[in-house]
């Protein structure tokens, strides 16, 4: 982490973690983290798809990696290689943004990090849980902004 007066001036890298909807939504979760002032060149997007069939059509897109519970053998274990890449990075921050499926969040879990936040999630082993109404990438983005920006 850098240095600055609050939580969110500090984070250098960050991992989001989203449940795949669109292609647009995506590209709206990068604009949110670009325009929140986070450095989208040292932030991850990964999106969790329903199966492997599903990730292989989307994985030719650059905006996210994407990941299934389909990508995990029955010892637990990811095999999925860009997915691999990605979550053995160590990051000042990961967000949950909705509740992955329990099997990806054990690996989710593993990931090195300073901190994790869970937004609209039921799951309370975060550091930082928040709820919020709306559910629009950008709302989701500057409210979880807003709320670390509080804390020193």
């Amino acid at each position: 982490m850098k240095s600055g007066n609050n939580i969110w001036e500090r984070i250098d890298t960050a991992l989001v973690i989203v449940k795949y909807t669109t292609l647009d939504e995506l590209k709206k979760y990068r604009e949110a983290i670009r325009d929140s002032g986070l450095n989208v060149n040292n932030c991850e997007l990964m999106a969790i798809v329903e199966d492997k069939k599903e990730r292989e059509i989307l994985s030719h897109q650059s905006i996210a990696t994407f990941i299934s519970d389909k990508d995990l053998n029955f010892l637990g274990r990811l095999k999925n290689e860009s997915a691999l890449k990605i979550m053995g990075r160590k990051y000042d921050v990961l967000f949950f943004l909705g509740d992955p499926p329990k099997r990806l969040h054990k690996v989710f879990s593993k990931t090195a990090r300073e901190l994790s936040v869970g937004v609209n999630c039921t799951n309370i082993e975060y550091n930082v849980n928040l709820e919020t109404e709306a559910s629009s990438p950008e709302h989701l983005i500057n409210f979880a902004r807003q709320t670390l920006e509080k804390i020193i």
